[in-house]
């Protein structure tokens, strides 16, 4: 399988080159074109194997619907004669971003940001924390691991940070991190700033790892362009 990302940081849109025998399950709604010669089905992301592996993959896909947002079922494509290509892009305006994951890998995503991966890499749903409820944002995460590739979105461009030590966030742009990191939700400075500064509360990662970000704030964003439409 060969992945390549166009039309970034705007539009970004993942073209993926699958080999007979290759699969990719991505989010509905996220395929633009594809080859004649793919199959396609739809059902619960990782639910091929037997009725154990579907049962979980049905309370998983449960539990990514009603606490993290995302679609219940997925559509898989697979190359089974000859091989072929399927193009994949987010409904946000944003960029996409593409992890080729190994055994050790643990990602996290916000919820909304996953659009594909291939069948080694396994999604399941995380609580963010009691502070994160109260933070408004992030109160439930993705963790994705397992070997194989991930795609996720943004709304705006993604910025990649290398973090050792301590970084503050704005919790609007996280996106994804991974590695050796803690995180905790705090005001952005005293109690006159964290009311009147406009960035409210943040995000405190602590440890080493990477945190990607998105350039643009979609709460913000509709909070802003809201005043706009008719009423």
């Amino acid at each position: 399988m060969q992945i390549e990302i166009t039309g970034r940081p705007a539009f970004g849109m993942a073209i993926v080159q699958l080999n007979p025998g290759d699969q990719i399950s991505a989010e509905a709604g996220a395929m633009v074109a594809m080859g004649s010669r793919l199959s396609v089905t739809t059902g619960f992301l990782g639910g091929r194997g037997g009725v154990l592996r579907w049962l979980k993959a049905a309370i998983t896909g449960l539990l990514r619907r009603w606490l993290a947002g995302e679609s219940l079922f997925v559509n898989t494509y697979e190359a089974t004669d000859g091989g072929g290509e399927v193009l994949l892009a987010p409904v946000v305006v944003g960029d996409v971003e593409h992890l080729r994951l190994d055994d050790t890998a643990r990602v996290y995503l916000k919820a909304s940001a996953y659009l594909a991966s291939s069948p080694g890499v396994s999604v399941t749903v995380r609580w963010g924390g009691l502070s994160m409820w109260f933070g408004g944002e992030g109160r439930f995460f993705l963790l994705c691991y397992g070997a194989g590739d991930l795609l996720f979105n943004a709304f705006g461009a993604l910025e990649r940070i290398e973090i050792d030590g301590s970084y503050i966030v704005d919790t609007g742009h996280v996106i994804a991190w991974q590695g050796d990191l803690s995180y905790a939700l705090e005001g952005a400075g005293g109690l006159w700033s964290t009311l009147f500064s406009g960035e409210g509360v943040v995000i405190r990662f602590e440890g080493q790892g990477t945190v990607w970000l998105q350039t643009r704030n979609q709460p913000a964003f509709i909070d802003w362009i809201t005043p706009y439409f008719p009423k």
